[in-house]
């Protein structure tokens, strides 16, 4: 005879399981605020020193606004001056691809047949003409500056309210955690945007050696998807690969050796003195932790993923430290 076990919950029980339900529904519902809100924590990281530099001599409002506008100017640069040339280059940077693939007989015929063209114009198209993805673009951007710009005065005040609602005991655990996280986070956006514009320079620079065509644009491309860490930069390589291969099968071989002799360098040299030991993660969890990153939250969360990564042994080591020190009688 089978006994019956019967579980039973206790009202204070079930409302814990709702309250955190909710709380979970609330965070997937919400999860673009929280991504574009530690994004700007971290930016604003990674900005904090040149504003402290600054204010010495400036107020705090003018040392964060003249900050933010050395961040947004060279962006509206970007977007008023290259983007244009950027975005009208590329449908016959496409429609290139898409002859050299037609003209390789080993492929197959599915590869052969792909008209990236036709594929960029139509989605280019979608894109310019939809108001509401265009003005959601704007909102976001105007959004993520006015947060980093507010993180930046009222960061230590903001840090000191929510130290408030910490226990006494835990207090100055929490505050060192933050701080090295903080201490991560900045230099890892620092060095990525500095790698970054060290590849998109690179390969401008080989490229316009090589006379592959539209080295301007590919070198763009090479240079943001580079920002993804582990797998952007072999991605950014694709398009200049095929396009080296229409000028001759030379050309071809020597923009893969481009690619491939800028990667190592910025494997073991760049990398590991910009980034100075901040993340110090096995290659294989580095790659393991993008690719959750990016199944979870896209490209964001590949973004994200390595200082989050990096922060875990951070976030462990004070525990234990807290756990095997010697208690207080």
């Amino acid at each position: 005879m089978t006994k019956k076990v019967e579980v039973s919950l206790s009202p204070q029980t079930i409302k814990t399981i709702v309250l955190i339900l909710l709380g979970l529904f609330f965070v997937w519902k919400l999860s673009d605020i929280f991504i574009l809100l530690i994004t700007a924590i971290m930016v604003a990281a990674a900005l904090n020193p040149a504003v402290t530099w600054l204010h010495k001599k400036l107020s705090l409002t003018l040392s964060a606004a003249l900050v933010v506008i050395g961040l947004i100017l060279p962006l509206i640069y970007v977007l008023g001056a290259v983007a244009p040339n950027f975005i009208s280059q590329f449908p016959a940077v496409f429609q290139r691809i898409s002859a050299t693939l037609d003209g390789v007989s080993f492929l197959p015929p599915f590869l052969r047949q792909l008209d990236f063209s036709q594929y960029f114009q139509n989605n280019s198209s979608y894109l310019l003409g939809s108001a509401k993805i265009i003005g959601n673009f704007f909102f976001q951007a105007i959004t993520f500056i006015f947060l980093v710009f507010y993180l930046l005065i009222n960061g230590d005040a903001l840090h000191r309210l929510a130290s408030f609602s910490i226990p006494n005991h835990n207090r100055r655990r929490v505050e060192k955690i933050s701080a090295e996280l903080m201490r991560i986070s900045g230099h890892y956006i620092r060095g990525n945007l500095l790698i970054s514009l060290i590849c998109a320079a690179v390969t401008f620079a080989g490229l316009l050696i090589l006379r592959v065509p539209y080295a301007l644009p590919l070198a763009i491309f090479a240079g943001v998807l580079d920002l993804l860490p582990l797998i952007g930069s072999t991605i950014g390589s694709i398009p200049a690969i095929i396009l080296g291969f229409t000028v001759s099968p030379l050309a071809g071989f020597l923009t893969i050796a481009l690619f491939l002799i800028y990667q190592e360098i910025e494997n073991d040299i760049l990398a590991p003195n910009i980034y100075n030991k901040v993340l110090n993660l096995l290659p294989f969890f580095s790659f393991i932790a993008v690719i959750i990153g990016s199944v979870l939250l896209g490209v964001a969360g590949a973004f994200l993923a390595l200082p989050i990564a990096a922060g875990i042994p951070t976030i462990t080591k004070y525990f234990k430290a807290d756990k095997h020190s010697p208690q207080k009688a």
